[in-house]
């Protein structure tokens, strides 16, 4: 079962209400109909565990009751994701940028795919998605980098099989912010 299919909140016969928590670190909060646990979480920003740790009298974290009065626990704020992709570069083996004809990258037979950030990533995922396709069962992983700690830059060397026509795109990780970068249609011809 999954954490959004809980039961939702019943409606209580007389007197099963449980009371509230006798300590409660956070605010106390009246159950509405519809939801759930799950929802009351997601509505403030704690997990299902918190919940049910800071209320030791829900006993079945399916049954909870229309104006029931749980603890919300006061949770640490979810870190903010500044992550960007400033540029993704395709250039030469000798650092120089290749031509772009009607919008896509002309690619050689070995190309370096360097993408740069707002700060420093652990990890750098590159990916092609051939054209005409619109789902991304297809999609190829085509390199990872693994940049250095310091730097908002990273880069593979991609050895471009022929006739490959499609859309590269990157996503760089640090902890668990990701950010992906625009796609850009590249093709090599022969």
């Amino acid at each position: 079962m999954s954490n959004d299919e809980f039961t939702r909140a019943k409606t209580p016969v007389s007197g099963e209400i449980p009371r509230p928590p006798q300590k409660c670190d956070g605010q106390l909060y009246k159950v509405k109909p519809t939801q759930t646990v799950f929802s009351i979480a997601r509505q403030f920003g704690v997990t299902v565990k918190d919940i049910l740790a800071a209320n030791p009298q829900i006993v079945n974290r399916d049954i909870i009751f229309i104006g029931q009065e749980i603890c919300i626990p006061t949770g640490e704020p979810e870190p903010v994701c500044d992550l960007r992709v400033l540029t993704l570069s395709f250039l030469t083996e000798d650092g120089q940028p290749l031509h772009i004809i009607n919008g896509a990258v002309q690619l050689n037979a070995r190309v370096i795919v360097r993408p740069t950030f707002n700060r420093p990533v652990s990890r750098a995922f590159f990916f092609l998605e051939p054209t005409g396709t619109e789902t991304c069962e297809l999609t190829s992983l085509i390199g990872v980098d693994c940049p250095s700690a310091v730097t908002g830059v990273a880069e593979i060397l991609w050895e471009v099989p022929p006739g490959t026509l499609g859309r590269v795109f990157v996503v760089a990780c640090i902890n668990s912010c990701c950010a992906k970068s625009d796609e850009f249609l590249v093709v090599r011809n022969s």
